[in-house]
């Protein structure tokens, strides 16, 4: 879904005065608290929420330090744990997606500086509850929940929380439910005590002109965002159907912008997949740089048309023959 006329305008706007530099967004910061509901000192701005993501891990975690990340999830938890001198200290999810709760509580150890959650997780697509994170955040430990794909379904936000909770730090984003990846508008929202520091630590512009005007037009539009939440769930409905109606295919319901599917059963394996659909210029992705074994692939959600081929793709790579549902055709 391309951006509304409103956000292209801002743009263009923001590239007739790109031999300047772009100013630090705090009208965008503003926006952005809230749309969130919170005040504009508990946040912080990034290039997309994986700069955020970095921040504050550069900032907690060093050599010899720990990180807990409950596992499949976001492998950039892993990768930035890792680049900074970390130990990543992974709590599997259960066999039906649920948190360890007791099994982070017991994970954290002397050296442990940070815990990773995503909710809705990815890829697994399920959400994470208040009372479960209320119970994480008891440790004490800095812990970062990752929310990217918050706007696409109806997952609780957990933004209220900082409030009563310093060791809390939320990361969205405007790439997924808005639609807007290319601007690389991401925000932390943390205690401001904590987003001085990170103020500290990130680099100075790392967000265009371009972006803060755009992304600044596109929050002014909330009736875009429940427009694309609204197509995107109704498609993500549509596709749903059309994989469990497939012999041996197994998708996991989901609150993201995709949907993880478990393979296993039609006998293939998710390298030769996806390899194959690819060769119909189709890009699904192998779940093993999230620490996801098996057979799994996850697929995200594109227009109608474009998940009708993904449908009829998939089908043929499988073998499967059965038809479609009427919805998918």
């Amino acid at each position: 879904l391309p951006p509304s006329p409103a956000v292209m305008q801002a743009a263009m706007d923001a590239m007739a005065v790109g031999n300047l530099y772009p100013y630090s967004g705090e009208d965008l910061r503003a926006a952005l608290a809230e749309f969130a509901g919170v005040g504009p000192e508990l946040v912080m701005l990034g290039n997309g929420s994986t700069e955020v993501i970095d921040v504050v891990t550069r900032t907690l975690v060093g050599p010899g330090d720990e990180t807990i990340i409950a596992t499949p999830t976001y492998a950039f938890f892993e990768t930035q744990t890792r680049l900074n001198g970390g130990t990543p200290v992974f709590v599997p999810l259960s066999d039906a997606w649920e948190l360890d709760v007791p099994g982070i509580i017991a994970a954290v150890a002397a050296r442990t500086k940070a815990i990773f959650l995503c909710s809705p997780n990815n890829p697994t697509g399920n959400s994470w509850s208040a009372d479960e994170l209320r119970a994480v955040l008891a440790t004490g430990v800095p812990t970062v929940v990752d929310q990217a794909y918050l706007e696409c379904g109806h997952a609780e936000s957990f933004a209220p929380l900082v409030a009563s909770h310093t060791n809390l730090i939320v990361a969205r984003t405007m790439s997924k439910g808005f639609g807007l990846p290319t601007l690389r508008v991401g925000y932390a929202i943390a205690d401001p005590w904590l987003i001085d520091v990170l103020h500290r630590v990130r680099i100075p512009f790392s967000l265009s002109l371009v972006s803060i005007w755009a992304g600044l037009a596109a929050v002014r539009e909330p009736e875009v965002l429940e427009h694309n939440r609204r197509y995107l769930t109704e498609e993500r409905g549509r596709l749903f159907d059309a994989l469990r109606a497939m012999p041996g295919v197994r998708p996991y319901p989901s609150e993201g912008n995709f949907i993880l599917v478990d393979i296993s059963a039609t006998g293939r394996t998710a390298p030769d997949v996806v390899k194959e659909t690819l060769e119909d210029h189709i890009l699904i992705r192998a779940m093993t740089a999230h620490r996801l074994t098996g057979s799994h692939v996850r697929v995200t959600i594109g227009t109608t048309e474009q998940n009708a081929r993904f449908a009829r793709v998939f089908r043929r790579v499988l073998g499967i023959e059965a038809p479609l549902p009427t919805t998918v055709t």
